[in-house]
Formats: C-alpha cells, structure tokens, sequence
C-alpha cells in the first residue's frame, strides 16, 4: 500500500469509524464512479471534506447540494442572519460559527465534525468569510457572513459614513 492508500484508510477509519473490511469495498466502490480519478486525488476530497460517508457510500458533495444548502441557510427558518455588537463595534449581517454548526447538525443530521468540515468547505468555496478574513471556520463564537452579504454591508457602511460626514460638517457650521 502506498502512503496516500494508508491515508485514505486511516481518515475513513478514523473520521467515519470504518473498519478495513468496510473501508476497501467502499473505496473500490468509489474509485469505480470516479475512473478517472486517483488515491492522491481522494485523499485530498476527504480531507477537504468535499466526500462524505453516508449509508455505506462515500458521496461527492456536488454543487447542486451546495446551492440547495446555501438557500436553505440563507431562508425563513436559516440562520440567525444579523447585525451584531462585539467589542464596541457593529457587525452587520453576519451568524456566529457555533449558531452554523448547531444549524447544520440540527437541518443535515451530521455530526459536530462533519458540519465544522462543511463550513470549511463553504468559506474554501468563498461562500462565506470570517468578517476580518482572520480564520478559517471554526466552531465558536466567531462572526462570518455570506459574501452575497457583502455588497449590502459595504453600501450600508457608505450610507452611516456619509451621513456621520455630514452631520460633522452640521456641526462645524451651526455650533
């Protein structure tokens, strides 16, 4: 067995608790929908977390899943998508990475492990971002927001930076 063979049994034994008579049937399985494709290549997809085990399978998360989840996050009953106060400073349309992780456990029936690894896949993806693009995502009370968000925060912050400007302006001629 070569080393990204052994790696690709010890992430499916380790992550999704597989034992070797299960792990190689399901791989040759794998390997047989993805002919193309290589020990290198799978290694890299679980560890990116872009396949996943599920019934016996390991599944691509393609991106029509990804669309689905993203409008699904974004809808009436998504995430908590709001305008937050840290340190003296607002932070607008953003959810914290816990309130993400408890949404995807609670709305994909996965795992803690599996949800952090799919919110490691949106921001690689540039779907969402840590507000200050300080971290990867992470399981904490740390703030992301969708990058379709952006444009709203930006011409919000704009429109307080114009009105802050004119009310200085105000205040410079009438006091």
């Amino acid at each position: 067995m070569n080393q990204n063979q052994n790696a690709v049994f010890s992430i499916l034994m380790m992550r999704f608790k597989l034992d070797p008579y299960t792990a190689i049937p399901v791989t040759k399985e794998w390997f047989k929908k993805h002919p193309n494709k290589n020990w290198q290549d799978l290694k890299e997809y679980l560890i990116d977390g872009e396949v996943v085990f599920k019934n016996n399978q390991l599944h691509d998360l393609d991106e029509i899943e990804l669309k689905i989840l993203i409008q699904k996050m974004r809808g009436a009953n998504g995430l908590k998508i709001k305008d937050r106060w840290f340190h003296f400073k607002l932070y607008r349309k953003c959810f914290t990475g816990t309130e993400a992780v408890k949404w995807l456990m609670n709305h994909k029936n996965i795992t803690q492990e599996e949800a952090i690894q799919l919110g490691k896949i949106l921001v690689k993806k540039k779907i969402i971002h840590h507000v200050h693009d300080e971290h990867n995502f992470k399981n904490g009370f740390l703030f992301f927001r969708f990058y379709e968000d952006e444009m709203a925060v930006e011409s919000s912050k704009a429109v307080m930076d114009a009105f802050e400007e004119e009310e200085n302006l105000f205040s410079k001629y009438f006091n």
